[in-house]
Order: C-alpha cells, then structure tokens, then sequence
C-alpha cells in the first residue's frame, strides 16, 4: 500500500506547468529534478530507507515528467520503474498529472527547494517531501 501511495505521490508531484507563457518567462516552481526525501503520516515522520531515497521525479517545462523508482532486490538498490506522464498546472498549487491514461489532481506546495506532496486517505494524512537536485 505504501508503494502504491508513494507512487501516486510521484504522479502527482510530477504536474505542474503553466498552459501559457504570459507570466513574462517565469519557470513553474514544478520544473525541475526532485529527490524523495521523507514521508509523514499524520504528521509522524516516516524516514524512507535507501532505495526510496533514490527515487526522482525530472519534470520538464515542456509539460512532461519521468519518475525513477528504486527497490533493493538483495543486492542493493537498483531501479525498479521508469514511469513517464504528463502534467499540468491548474492554478492556485493544483496540478494535475496524467500517466497510463489516468489523470490525477492534487495539491503541491513549494517552500524553498522543498516539494509538498498532501493527500488524505481513509481519514489518515499523508505528506510526502522532495528535495530539488
């Protein structure tokens, strides 16, 4: 299940692109390299082990992302799935992300080179953070 959460959590954090480029050139906070850097439930963090802490997300201005995941089949971490996507920024921090012809929309927030990834499940909050590379 937490797999499946952290990998929702990727999808989700992987959309964030403006539709236009009125803004004068600014880039979206989204655009860029991200690292998977710590997980919480309910605000209790949950430290992520080695591999998981390899995991990225590379999302391009252009509208697209690819997320890298790692998993340790006993001989150290190796990359477990390559997941590619598209996104979108909605506005006002809601992005949507499209992978495998499914499309989710969530929330991101940005603090610094800090990602925040927020979803509630079954009454339980999680928060997934990633660092910019």
């Amino acid at each position: 299940m937490k797999k499946l959460l952290i990998l929702f959590s990727l999808i989700a954090l992987t959309f964030t692109s403006c539709s236009s480029d009125d803004d004068g050139g600014s880039q979206d906070p989204f655009v860029g390299s991200w690292r998977y850097f710590t997980s919480y439930e309910d605000e209790v963090e949950y430290p992520l082990d080695d591999c998981e802490n390899q995991d990225t997300i590379d999302v391009s201005s252009n509208g697209t992302f690819t997320t890298t995941l790692h998993f340790d089949y006993g001989s150290g971490c190796e990359v477990d799935e390559i997941l590619n996507g598209t996104w979108d920024n909605l506005g006002e921090s809601i992005y949507s992300s499209t992978i495998d012809g499914e499309t989710f929309v969530q929330e991101v927030t940005f603090d610094g080179n800090m990602m925040y990834f927020d979803e509630v499940d079954g009454g339980v909050t999680y928060r997934d953070v990633f660092v910019r590379l």
